[in-house]
């Protein structure tokens, strides 16, 4: 008897398939990068009319909202880091003089302290603008997934046993 229940939970394993949790279509996901976040959907990396396509269909106001906030952001960031960097260059190249003292030409050079602190403050701005435009891209990702994951949501209970894709077995209960 407990050889056939042994051999019936055996096969009840073998012959099922546990559900896989990961695997949903509707969830996004980004990589983060320096200038740019792409936003992708299966891996797939979505232009930004599909974008908006998306986030406009599914009703998700806030996320459309975070992803239009961003592109005012993201083009100021750059030029901002490139003037910082050049204020800063040219405040530590400084400006070349030259004074004579006692017939004896000396050269020196101002280094103005105040450029060179506007060059470092323009540099942050711009940094800061890049990543608040990357910032409000991940979130208008959170935020549609979490917008998906609470439509999808259901009250009955849902249990699958078997194996999982990744060769283990496993017990998934979603509710």
């Amino acid at each position: 008897m407990k050889f056939l229940f042994s051999l019936l939970f055996a096969i009840i394993i073998i012959k099922t398939q546990a559900q896989d949790s990961t695997v949903n279509v509707d969830v996004l996901s980004y990589k983060r990068r320096f200038l740019n976040t792409q936003i992708l959907k299966n891996e797939v990396v979505l232009s930004k009319q599909n974008i908006l396509d998306l986030y406009t269909t599914e009703g998700a106001t806030k996320s459309l909202k975070l992803y239009k906030k961003a592109k005012y952001f993201l083009p100021v960031g750059p030029p901002l880091v490139l003037g910082g960097i050049y204020l800063g260059y040219d405040a530590i190249k400084g400006e070349k003089r030259v004074a004579e003292i006692d017939g004896v030409s000396y050269t020196y050079y101002i280094r103005p302290i105040k450029q060179l602190l506007g060059g470092i403050a323009v540099f942050a701005v711009g940094i800061c603008m890049i990543e608040y435009a990357n910032e409000f891209k991940g979130t208008s990702v959170n935020l549609y997934n979490q917008k998906i994951k609470d439509k999808n949501s259901s009250s009955s209970l849902d249990l699958k046993v078997g194996f999982t894709k990744s060769g283990n077995i496993g017990l998934i209960a979603n509710f």
